[in-house]
């Protein structure tokens, strides 16, 4: 579907050489998280709704083997956290994954600062797989992973009782939902659990819930297209935090932070 998106900004800082995930913040609205894929620094990046890093947050502890995607969303006790999914696995290799999570800060942050991010170590019930959308439902307290490379991808679900994980647990994924899609690079989950996002390469798939349904039963429904220009390496997706539009940025080098328009209803 072709619709020639806004730019709202290019991201200049050379922090940032391959942007392989994106979130938007609903703790600082107008912002938005990002950070580098495989072998880059255990940092994520804050910038500005111009693509402006404003801040760098180092994961203390944390080892950025494949970071894949992020999310801002709801946690325990109901306050925010930003989640960050080390979830790549290009050779399959057979080692489990890491879900970092840390409280979202409301104000912001200084130029550089370090937190402690709670991990939770996530395997598959049905052999090793690469993948790179990380979802958090603020509805059913879940937690999603959309495999990428089969031809029909799978979605995954965190039991329900690891939502809000203790630092160091161990969780086996649920398989819940085959979808006819592959080489998946991204996802998102609205702020309010309403609005279901996944890309490839060359198309974003949207699906809207109904009620309280459960995730798996939503997307089991057939998908719309949302319009989308392909970029190259694009593997950046979020919904905007007022629901009026989607954003998106690829690995490049200084990409674009694009927007959309698209009134969610």
């Amino acid at each position: 579907m072709a619709q020639t998106p806004e730019v709202l900004g290019k991201v200049k800082s050379d922090k940032i050489a391959e942007a392989s995930g994106l979130a938007a913040s609903a703790a600082l609205p107008g912002y938005y998280w990002t950070h580098n894929d495989s072998g880059g620094k255990n940092e994520v990046y804050l910038l500005d709704s111009e693509g402006k890093l404003v801040s760098i947050v180092k994961l203390k502890g944390s080892v950025n083997r494949d970071w894949e995607d992020i999310a801002e969303n709801i946690g325990p006790g109901g306050k925010h956290y930003v989640y960050v999914g080390d979830i790549g696995n290009n050779l399959q290799l057979k080692i489990d994954m890491q879900i970092y999570r840390f409280p979202a800060p409301t104000t912001l942050p200084g130029d550089k600062t370090t937190v402690h991010a709670d991990v939770l170590f996530i395997r598959y019930p049905d052999g090793f797989r690469d993948a790179e959308s990380l979802m958090i439902d603020p509805i059913g307290k879940c937690i999603y992973i959309v495999s990428k490379r089969e031809k029909q991808v799978s979605l995954y679900k965190v039991p329900a009782q690891y939502f809000n994980f203790k630092d160091q647990q161990q969780a086996t994924l649920e398989k819940v939902l085959t979808l006819p899609y592959t080489w998946i690079t991204a996802g998102d989950i609205s702020q309010n659990g309403e609005h279901i996002v996944i890309k490839d390469k060359s198309h974003i798939y949207y699906w809207r819930r109904k009620g309280k349904e459960p995730i798996e039963e939503t997307m089991a429904r057939p998908a719309t297209l949302l319009p989308y220009v392909p970029e190259k390496q694009g593997e950046g997706l979020t919904i905007s935090v007022d629901n009026k539009g989607y954003l998106t940025i690829s690995e490049g080098k200084k990409p674009d932070l694009f927007y959309y328009p698209h009134l969610f209803r």
